[in-house]
C-alpha cells in the first residue's frame, strides 16, 4: 500500500498537539498498518497528543499484541499481508472482545461491513485523511466508550439490586450418569464457535442427552422453528443473530423453551432493561463440564415440575 496522508505543514506534525481538553488519562492504543511511512506517522501523531501507542505492522502481529496486553482502542488498516483489517476484527469479536475498533483504509470493505454488523466498528476512516479527522475520530470513540462505562457505572446499583432478587442456592452435586439425564431430553446447542459447540455436544451427549447444534442464532431460530427442543443452550454475541435477539424472538413467538445462556460477557445490563429477556440460567466462560451438567439438571428439573430449583443460576463472580 502506498496511501499518504493528505499534506500537512511541517509545524502540525513536529510540535506537540494541543487538545481542547484536559490531556487524556493513560490510554493505550494499538495501531496496525503494513505501510510504515503511515504507521510511523499516524503514531507519531498520536503520542504527540498525549496516547501510549504499540504499532503492528499486519493483523497477524496485531493478533499477538492483543492477546499479551489490554488497550483501549484498536486502529487498523484492511488490506495487509497474512491477517487483512477485517479477519483480525471478526477473531476480536468471536472471542468477545468490545474493544472500540477504528478501520481506516483506502479501499474499504464496505459490502462485508453490511453482511457482518456484529463486527460492530465504532468508526471509519477512509485514507487519505487529515491528522485533525484522525484525532477527532480518536476522541469521540473513546469519549463514547467512557460515557458507556459510566452508565453502566451509575446503573450498577440497579443492576446488583435486579440481581440480589433472584434467588441462589449452592450448585448440587452431580448425581450418578444413571438418573443424570433423561434421554428424552432434546437439547439445541448455538454457538458460533465450532470447537466450542462440539465440546458441549460430547459432554452433554455423553450424559445421555439427545443433543443436536447450529452455528449461530439465526439457523437456531431456523431450528426451533422446524423442531421440538426441552432446553437450548447459546453463546450470545454470534453472527446474523445474537443470542439475546433469538431469545427476544422466542419470547414473542410464547414458545415456552427454557433457555440457559453460555458466554464470555453477559449482557446482565439487557436483561435488567428488558427482563423478559432473561435465561433460566447464565454461565459464564469457561466453566466446567460439571457446572455445564449441573445447570442443565436445574433447568430441566424446574422445567419438569420441581420448583425448589433456583430460577437462574449466576456466574460465581456475582
Amino acid at each position: 500500500m502506498n496511501t499518504l496522508l493528505k499534506p500537512l505543514s511541517e509545524k502540525v506534525v513536529a510540535t506537540p498537539i494541543q487538545n481542547d481538553t484536559n490531556p487524556p488519562r493513560y490510554i493505550r492504543i494499538l495501531l496496525v498498518d503494513d505501510d510504515a511511512l503511515m504507521r510511523e506517522l499516524n503514531a507519531g501523531v498520536l503520542i504527540r497528543s498525549g496516547y501510549n501507542v504499540d504499532t503492528a505492522n499486519d493483523g497477524a502481529d496485531a493478533w499477538k499484541a492483543l492477546n499479551d496486553f489490554n488497550y483501549d482502542l484498536l486502529i487498523t488498516d484492511h488490506q495487509m499481508p497474512r491477517v487483512t483489517g477485517l479477519d483480525l476484527i471478526k477473531k476480536l469479536r468471536s472471542e468477545d472482545k468490545a474493544l472500540p475498533i477504528i478501520l481506516t483504509s483506502g479501499a474499504m470493505p464496505t459490502e462485508e461491513l453490511i453482511r457482518h454488523p456484529w463486527l460492530q466498528l465504532d468508526a471509519i476512516l477512509s485514507k487519505p485523511f487529515f491528522v485533525t479527522e484522525l484525532l477527532d475520530t480518536v476522541k469521540k470513540v473513546l469519549c463514547a466508550a467512557d460515557s458507556a462505562c459510566i452508565r453502566v457505572e451509575m446503573d450498577f446499583p440497579i443492576i446488583m439490586k435486579a440481581i440480589s432478587e433472584i434467588p441462589l442456592v449452592e450448585k448440587p452435586a452431580i448425581a450418578s450418569t444413571e438418573d443424570q439425564a433423561n434421554p428424552s431430553h432434546r437439547i439445541l446447542v448455538v454457538d458460533d464457535d465450532t470447537d466450542t459447540r462440539q465440546l458441549s455436544i460430547d459432554v452433554l451427549a455423553g450424559s445421555g442427552y439427545e443433543v443436536e447444534g447450529v452455528k449461530d442464532g439465526a439457523a437456531g431460530w431456523e431450528a426451533l422453528l422446524t423442531y421440538d427442543y426441552d432446553l437450548i443452550l447459546t453463546d450470545n454475541k454470534m453472527p446474523k443473530m445474537t443470542g439475546v435477539e433469538m431469545i427476544g424472538r422466542l419470547r414473542s413467538a410464547r414458545m415456552a423453551v427454557p433457555v440457559i445462556m453460555a458466554t464470555r460477557h453477559l449482557p446482565i445490563h439487557e436483561f435488567v432493561e428488558r427482563p423478559w429477556l432473561k435465561p433460566d440460567a447464565m454461565l459464564q466462560r469457561p466453566f466446567s463440564n460439571d457446572d455445564l451438567l449441573a445447570a442443565v439438571k436445574h433447568v430441566l428439573n424446574k422445567d419438569d415440575g420441581d420448583d425448589s430449583r433456583p430460577e437462574t443460576l449466576l456466574p460465581a463472580y456475582l
